[in-house]
């Protein structure tokens, strides 16, 4: 993917109509508070000449006490506004913080899952994550809004009001602010590039350290190994480049506001030599001066606060733009047909698969996963695919189950292609079992339906248990299937052992009842004995469903109908298991120099 580049408008009113999307009442008053603030900001600074000009005109005491009492009350009202803006702003973010995280998360739900393998795509993720937290990105705008529009009005009454006095200085004057603005637009891009777009893959690679070393799957291998001390090295490394980026970052930002400061010091001249000779040369009043020198304070103040607002927010609008990149990234669904990805009616009581000339590689990569692939998958076949670690066997799932789409070829379903077929609903027919079974911090029945209690059926649980031969196991918790699994939630929770992993996942495809039935090496810890007596255990259970059982290892392939061979991403052999031995061929021999460990366990029992 091209890294899409949207202007500072444009990016600017994306987050206004995020905002007003998530939370129209937060739109509503950041639009309110600044004529609050400006109203304030103004009457403070005709205070003190109102309060001058009772004096020079000799009024009153009376007209002097019920003018400080009646400003005082408005600037209380208006300064009471405010201040329940800041507060209402901290809390009332979060409505559309969620909103965005959520559109971030359904992106990572939803999106290809060759995406999740793609450096790129991760980088980009770990920026669109950045551009909703800490103050940043969508909030760094946000909270930006009222500033704008506050310090924009300031700016705009403050150049008219000095202009119709003299117009040279507020030349003078917003000649150096663009100048200014020049400086900071300059820092600001080239600090994103070569900072916060920079060291995006640096955080992402600490996370993994960190995220590793905190992760109890991996603490026995960490401390029998000493991997502390590579970790360390590694951790090192990239603190090293953290610490050298972030003084470069700083030493840019040095040097920008050195630059600045001299034109703010000009500007200041400018002012103060222009008040002064209206004093002296053309008699301006005592309280004349002292409005006008808060209107050229304000002026210069105001100037100088756009220009830092326009610097922060046009940092945080390329974070916005990081985010849009993101959830924005293009989906090959997206590039289908109008017709494709559109059909439901994937239930059918018989699933017939069909490859033709199918070949598959990753985004970017030049050589192929899989090449030209055909092969036919009968309904209610028992299909064995074999071959060595790195054959293609695992991504051939991948692509049947429509998690990859084909780079070249189709894959059809009962004759239909099934880039027609909703995703969701194909998605429903398949009951896999993963070599790499991960259980989750939660209920074990949760770990099985992945649904509410309220929507589980319990003893539909409860037979899958049975089945997979795990029920005697939760059964002897006191809590049985609502025992919680890990510590992360619940320190009582449970943790389970590489064989009853393997029968938890075998639970989950058996509630889950799809009508294809997938085994993708999910017994690889096992030995050859063992694998295989799991292999005819859920041969038996799976009845007459359609079924692809995957391994490197030839002990489940006896009772398959059908065995394809795969060798470097094509299927060099294809068969049952008597003609593939007769052929004597790649499968005969592997199977030949694998039969001793069936026949020693045979022995053995």
């Amino acid at each position: 993917m091209e890294e899409r580049k949207y202007g500072f408008f444009n990016n600017f009113l994306y987050v206004l109509k995020m905002l007003f999307k998530s939370n129209k009442r937060l739109f509503a008053f950041s639009l309110i508070e600044p004529v609050a603030e400006c109203a304030n900001t103004f009457i403070g600074m005709y205070f003190l000449k109102i309060i001058i000009a009772i004096f020079e005109k000799g009024e009153g005491t009376d007209t002097l006490i019920a003018t400080v009492v009646s400003i005082s009350v408005i600037m209380f009202v208006l300064t009471v506004i405010c201040n329940f803006y800041y507060n209402f702003l901290e809390y009332s973010y979060i409505k559309t913080d969620t909103y965005l995280e959520k559109m971030r998360m359904k992106k990572v739900y939803d999106t290809d899952f060759k995406n999740m393998e793609s450096p790129k795509f991760l980088d980009f993720l770990q920026r669109a994550k950045a551009a909703l937290y800490n103050g940043m990105g969508f909030q760094g705008v946000t909270r930006q809004i009222k500033n704008i529009l506050c310090q924009g009005a300031l700016t705009i009454i403050a150049a008219v009001m000095i202009g119709s006095k003299n117009i040279i200085v507020v030349i003078a004057i917003t000649v150096m602010s663009v100048a200014m603005s020049k400086i900071l637009s300059y820092v600001t891009e080239k600090d994103k590039v070569k900072f916060s777009d920079f060291m995006a893959p640096t955080y992402r690679k600490m996370g993994y350290l960190d995220n590793t070393a905190r992760n109890f799957d991996f603490a026995k291998d960490i401390r029998l190994y000493n991997l502390a001390g590579i970790f360390g090295s590694k951790y090192k490394e990239l603190n090293e480049l953290f610490v050298k980026k972030n003084k470069e970052h700083h030493n840019r930002w040095i040097l920008g506001n050195l630059s600045m400061q001299l034109l703010v010091l000009a500007e200041v001249l400018v002012m103060y030599g222009w008040l002064i000779y209206m004093v002296l040369f053309k008699e301006m009043l005592v309280s004349d001066f002292i409005l006008y020198l808060a209107l050229s304070k304000r002026y210069t103040d105001a100037i100088g606060n756009l220009l830092w607002i326009y610097s922060n927010v046009k940092g945080n609008t390329l974070m916005v733009n990081d985010f849009r990149n993101f959830v924005e990234w293009p989906e090959d669904k997206d590039q289908y047909l109008e017709s494709e990805g559109k059909r439901t009616d994937v239930k059918n009581r018989g699933y017939k698969f069909k490859f033709e000339h199918v070949s598959f590689k990753y985004p970017g990569c030049e050589n192929y996963v899989l090449k030209d692939v055909n092969i036919t998958i009968d309904a209610g076949m028992r299909l064995a695919i074999v071959g060595v670690n790195g054959a293609g066997k695992t991504t051939f799932v991948k692509l049947i189950m429509k998690l990859y789409e084909p780079t070249e070829g189709r894959i059809l379903l009962n004759g239909v292609d099934i880039k027609e077929y909703d995703r969701e609903e194909y998605f429903k027919i398949f009951s896999p079992v993963f070599q790499n079974i991960e259980c989750f911090a939660l209920p074990i029945y949760q770990n099985i339906s992945f649904k509410e209690e309220s929507e589980t059926d319990m003893e539909k649980v409860k037979v899958a248990l049975e089945k997979s031969g795990l029920w005697k196991k939760v059964s002897s918790y006191s809590s049985g299937v609502k025992t919680n699994m890990l510590k992360i939630f619940d320190e009582s929770g449970i943790d389970l052992s590489g064989g009853e992993r393997q029968r938890l996942a075998m639970a989950r495809a058996l509630y889950k009842e799809g009508d294809v039935i997938i085994l993708d090496e999910p017994t690889a810890a096992l030995d050859a004995l063992a694998e295989d007596n799991m292999y005819r255990e859920f041969d038996s259970m799976v009845g007459n469903k359609t079924s692809i059982f995957i391994s490197h290892r030839l002990g489940s392939t006896r009772f398959c109908d059908k065995i394809a061979m795969f060798e470097d991403g094509r299927i060099v052999e294809e068969g049952t298991h008597d003609s593939l031995m007769e052929l004597n061929g790649k499968y005969a021999y592997m199977f030949g120099i694998q039969a001793q460990y069936y026949e020693e366990g045979e022995d053995n029992d």
